[in-house]
């Protein structure tokens, strides 16, 4: 059999262009007798971990590539002149070396952040500055070469045939050779049914053996088999916002798909070197993405404490010694002490610093504050033992993991957030930490109520914990651009909108030619359930079934759904998450810049970038929150302390009557509320099926709320 490898292909992360998904892609890739192949997607690199992880579990070499979009000029600027291609000219770039995946990171990045223009654009100033480590691959229509080759072709001009030589040259000597002499640059030939390609070929062919450059083939492949041409074709009518009857729009030539070595060959006979480049090419490439490393933020600490502790009952001692104008274990000398302790991050920028040093310095700072914090909680005798040995387990769990100055920096942002009245809250496992609690991340005592440790993480879970955050939904954009200002390296996270069962219905109803109101109605059909597909929709429904039977129509549009069913269709941004850095993102991850949010957004979803070893962050907007403060202000308006405190029966031993960390659970006046049902605008008591159960229950007690509240 003869060798041949992909090195041209879209997945479905070309979105609604590409119509090829992993597993079925690699599947085919393995049962046609090839051990190779590269995904080079439209302009990013949406699905470059996806692929390489699943290619790796086949036993297939995965090559990480792009299809880029280069600017005629400068990507910086932003209008068309005539001539000028619709996107930008097409470039394949292959990652050869983990130098090579380096820099198509940086390149995929900063066409994103830096060239925006309809699509993400690099140009020849980038190519040349992140040129190490890539192969390129040049010919296909619409790229630079067939534009310039096509033009020679209908005037025979000898300024246009030096333009193409030119061209060709600039990218023979900016990709070059590696380091074993190797070319990293190669004339690329297709032979399929578009005219302007078959064309061109002679003219590729001729340019290869003037300037000695190495051809490769081939089949810029979109879809998977042949007869997946027209599930590719309704893909691209629903990018295209067209109908499959309109005789003027696009179409893709059907011959687009993951051809079989065999019938590459037979394409190629006369050019046998451009089918065994394929396998030489393949085999130079080595680049990986390298998972599981560590990525977190690393910080300095600065303090005017006069040493940082080595162990927990020194830091207690420094705490309870330290001189403060309020009483020992109030909020006010917390937050004093508290304030002694200031971070800064370690950015790459500032130089090689100590790692030892700085996470000795990080734990050191976590034990004097979770030291004051647990006086603050318990009060300034001695733990019990329990919660002693239950605070020194955690503390030395987060500092054998690497992460103690995870905990800092949450507590820093949520410690910054407060002091700017913007409250926030811990939700989550991070809630089962006893460090969470005494450093007031959350407030419920994990002793207390049996909350286990282990749920956010122990010795043998090698991923990032993850703390979520609420806080208020006003304050929220506030606390992202601190944390932005202050570590400098932030990014929200990408998310894939997908094709469900529904939207895929109505997506091929509108291009097969239906009216609205019918795809919605066929729509209508599909049961009200998360995630349900068209296949389970049609077991568990009869009408749905029935209506399928009867209507050739409506058989055609759900078998057409099923076949574009959970496609990604659309990107979007988490509405939470983030991650943080304290070294330029785009040296660890691909970034992309979302237009509508105006914001910088990773080309990841948040999963592999935790798998990466980026620490993820969720910062949830929470509008109850919100509402708690701003009834506090009301409160303060209109009603003095001494009202406050009678009407809430709280003690002068409590600095402040508003002070939420120190109220009570057993205040007979709230269970009143939820034994009325009364519970509008609190959240998740506020549904009406959980306001029926409250009156059921009758709660009297903190522990039936969180039985209400976990069993509803």
């Amino acid at each position: 059999m003869p060798k041949f490898t992909h090195l041209h292909l879209h997945s479905e992360y070309s979105l609604l262009d590409g119509g090829n998904r992993m597993d079925r892609l690699l599947d085919q890739v393995k049962k046609l007798g090839m051990d190779s192949v590269a995904v080079t997607d439209h302009g990013n690199l949406y699905g470059a971990a996806e692929f390489q992880k699943k290619a790796d579990r086949l036993g297939i070499k995965s090559i990480l590539g792009i299809e880029a979009y280069v600017a005629p000029r400068s990507r910086s600027e932003r209008k068309k002149q005539p001539g000028d291609p619709y996107h930008g000219h097409h470039l394949v770039l292959l990652a050869e070396t983990n130098e090579g995946w380096a820099n198509l990171v940086k390149l995929s990045s900063k066409a994103f952040t830096e060239g925006f223009y309809g699509v993400a654009r690099m140009d020849k100033d980038l190519l040349d500055t992140w040129r190490g480590g890539l192969i390129a691959i040049n010919g296909h229509l619409g790229s630079s070469l067939a534009s310039l080759a096509l033009r020679y072709h209908h005037s025979k001009e000898p300024s246009d045939w030096d333009a193409l030589v030119e061209e060709a040259k600039w990218h023979a000597e900016t990709f070059g050779v590696n380091v074993d002499g190797e070319p990293c640059f190669f004339i690329e030939l297709q032979r399929h049914s578009v005219q302007d390609q078959l064309d061109i070929n002679p003219h590729l062919i001729k340019l290869a053996q003037e300037l000695n450059l190495p051809l490769v083939c081939d089949n810029d492949a979109h879809f998977l088999r042949a007869e997946d041409w027209d599930a590719h074709d309704t893909l691209c009518c629903i990018s295209m916002n067209k109908e499959k009857q309109d005789q003027g729009r696009f179409r893709y030539p059907k011959e687009l798909y993951v051809k079989s070595p065999e019938e590459m060959q037979k394409a190629f006979e006369d050019l046998p070197e451009a089918l065994e480049n394929t396998s030489r090419i393949a085999n130079r490439c080595s680049a990986k993405i390298k998972f599981g490393e560590n990525h977190a933020p690393v910080v300095k600490i600065k303090t005017d404490f006069p040493s940082l502790p080595s162990s927990s009952a020194e830091a207690r001692s420094i705490v309870l010694e330290t001189k403060t104008n309020h009483p020992t274990g109030s909020t006010t000398w917390f937050k004093e002490i508290c304030s002694r302790i200031q971070l800064e991050p370690a950015k790459a920028e500032d130089g090689v610093v100590d790692d030892q040093q700085l996470k000795e310095q990080c734990d050191a700072a976590l034990r004097i504050l979770s030291e004051a914090g647990s006086i603050w909680r318990y009060g300034p005798d001695t733990l019990n033992k329990e919660r002693r040995e239950r605070l020194d387990r955690e503390l030395q769990i987060l500092a054998d993991k690497l992460i103690s100055a995870y905990f800092l920096i949450v507590w820093d942002f949520v410690d910054w957030a407060r002091a700017n009245d913007i409250p926030s809250n811990a939700r989550g496992s991070g809630v089962g930490t006893m460090v969470g609690y005494v450093l007031g991340l959350s407030n419920a005592c994990p002793v207390e109520y049996g909350l286990l440790f282990e749920r956010f993480t122990d010795p043998d879970r090698a991923e990032y914990p993850d703390i979520d955050i609420d806080m208020c939904q006003f304050g929220r954009e506030d606390v992202i651009r601190h944390v932005t200002e202050k570590y400098g390296y932030v990014a929200q996270i990408n998310t894939f909108g997908r094709l469900k069962a529904r939207a895929a219905i109505k997506d091929v109803s509108r291009v097969h030619g239906l009216p609205p109101h019918e795809g919605q109605r066929i729509a209508n059909f599909v049961p009200d359930q998360l995630n349900i597909t068209l296949q389970d929709a049609l077991d568990s429904d009869r009408d749905f079934l029935a209506e399928y039977e009867r209507s050739t129509e409506v058989r055609d549009v759900v078998d057409m759904a099923k076949n574009l069913e959970h496609f990604a269709r659309n990107l979007g941004v988490h509405a939470a998450g983030l991650v943080i850095a304290t070294r330029p993102l785009d040296d660890i991850i691909p970034l992309r810049w979302d237009v509508k949010h105006e914001k910088q957004v990773t080309q990841w979803d948040g999963p592999t970038c935790e798998e990466l070893g980026l620490l993820k962050m969720d910062l949830l907007g929470l509008r109850t929150l919100s509402t708690i403060e701003r009834a506090k202000k009301l409160i303060r308006e209109t009603l003095s302390e001494e009202e406050i405190r009678a009407t809430a029966n709280i003690p002068d031993t409590i600095a402040d009557p508003l002070d939420l960390e120190r109220l009570g659970y057993t205040d007979s006046k709230v269970f009143d509320l939820y034994v009325r049902g009364d519970t509008v605008g609190v959240f998740q008591f506020e549904s009406e099926g959980m306001q029926r159960l409250l009156k059921d229950m009758r709660p009297d007690r903190l522990e039936d709320l969180i039985a209400a509240n976990a069993l509803f």
